[in-house]
């Protein structure tokens, strides 16, 4: 989704040239990878399921 949202858009900047898929690969390579415990809610996810996620990740870091 992320790549058809980027290879979709044009924002018409004047000077500034529209990120490739390419070069969003290449800087995604200069960042570690996510080690730590995390929330991840999804918004293709339902909102119920979503809140729910949330809650029971807070309930945990209590």
């Amino acid at each position: 989704m992320h790549r058809r949202r980027l290879e979709g858009r044009s924002r018409e900047i004047e000077g500034f040239h529209e990120p490739t898929w390419e070069a969003v690969e290449r800087r995604r390579e200069e960042f570690a990878p996510w080690a730590d415990d995390r929330l991840v809610l999804d918004s293709v996810i339902d909102m119920s399921q979503n809140i729910a996620t949330a809650l029971e990740y807070l309930a945990a870091e209590s």
